[in-house]
């Protein structure tokens, strides 16, 4: 479904912004189309249970010409025409299993790409939290610079005045000049990282970086801490609910349904045939006239592979590597996953314990 286009709102939330970053967002879209397009995949699986039927038609005209030197009378000329319909129904019955194994690779399949959606989801949600947080930083960062430019352009003013009286002494000037050269400084970058900031947002949701953006969300407030729990029960929480580990685990399944249907490809298959044909032939020749012929036919037929130059064993042995590839990547999943849950859990821990000692020094420059 094609996302809504409208205008930015005035104060543009927390919530608006990830809606639009995800509506914009090429990997999140991508993923969804692999999901659908595997959705198609298990429904082609799934019809490998239905019958065939195929029908074909057909129309042959020739002109015969026989002629005899020596005896004309026993010289033919003659036109034939042939009209040919026939209907086939084949219907496999029994395959040892080669399409059950075939289905359940698909249905695997589609619970990975399902998962991979849900973790690019999460990946995309949580940028867009950050850059939404950075750009308020960033604002509050503009703003605190712009206060501390005119606190030191006052201090400059009242050391121009005291040196002029005789009050002050040329460093203290040349102190307060070198003040407010650098407080414009840092005005001048926290502006530009403001803009930065807001022009990645405006991208990331599909608009010119130099759309004005004001953001309704606030510093303020601080954030509680009730919802941190453990380390170790955080790690068993993303084993049994992170979307890549999901993933991971679900394509070592599907590799192992593949190597069981490269298996049973190599196995007999039962299958019931019927055919309907009739063929229709108009002759003009001598000693011949018009003819009809109908073919019924009902028949099992068994389909032994015998020899196929060793293709299977190759197959075989694909699908096995392809299951130890699959397993050290689900190997590779639950490690990365586990350093990167520790590394957060101990800045989250670092950051919360810091934020007293913030608030105390922000308290401390406020005054």
């Amino acid at each position: 479904e094609a996302c809504a286009v409208d205008s930015v709102p005035a104060l543009l939330t927390l919530e608006e912004m990830i809606e639009r970053v995800l509506c914009h967002d090429p990997q999140v879209r991508h993923a969804w189309a692999d999901a659908k397009y595997q959705a198609t995949i298990v429904k082609v699986k799934q019809s490998a249970y239905l019958p065939r039927l195929r029908g074909s038609a057909g129309i042959t005209s020739g002109h015969n010409d026989t002629p005899y030197e020596k005896n004309e009378g026993y010289s033919s000329h003659g036109h034939q025409r042939q009209l040919e319909n026939r209907l086939g129904l084949s219907w496999v019955l029994f395959d040892f299993g080669r399409r059950e194994a075939a289905l359940r690779n698909a249905q695997l399949l589609l619970v990975a790409a399902n998962a991979k959606q849900d973790n690019q989801l999460q990946e995309a949600f949580v940028m867009a939290a950050q850059l939404y947080y950075d750009a308020l930083a960033a604002q509050g960062h503009q703003i605190a610079s712009r206060k501390v430019t005119i606190l030191a352009a006052e201090n400059l003013k009242a050391a121009d005045a005291k040196y002029a009286a005789g009050a002050a002494a040329l460093s203290d000037r040349l102190q307060a000049q070198t003040a407010y050269s650098q407080a414009r400084l840092n005005e001048v970058r926290s502006d530009g990282t403001l803009r930065k900031a807001r022009g990645n947002i405006a991208l990331r949701m599909g608009l010119r970086p130099q759309t004005p953006l004001e953001l309704a969300g606030s510093l303020s407030r601080r954030p509680g801490t009730q919802f941190i729990k453990s380390v170790d029960d955080l790690l068993q929480q993303a084993r049994r609910e992170h979307p890549s580990l999901v993933a991971a685990k679900a394509k070592l399944d599907a590799a192992k349904a593949a190597i069981d249907e490269s298996h049973a490809a190599g196995r007999p298959t039962v299958s019931f045939i019927a055919n309907i044909s009739e063929v229709k032939t108009n002759q003009s020749m001598a000693y011949n006239g018009d003819r009809r012929v109908r073919d019924n036919s009902v028949s099992l037929q068994l389909h032994i592979p015998l020899f196929e130059g060793f293709e299977r064993a190759h197959l075989t042995r694909g699908a096995q590597a392809q299951f130890e590839a699959s397993e050290s990547d689900l190997w590779d999943v639950e490690q990365r996953i586990s350093l990167g849950l520790w590394a957060n859990y101990q800045t989250l821990s670092i950051e919360t314990s810091s934020l007293e000692s913030t608030a105390e020094r922000v308290e401390q420059s406020s005054q």
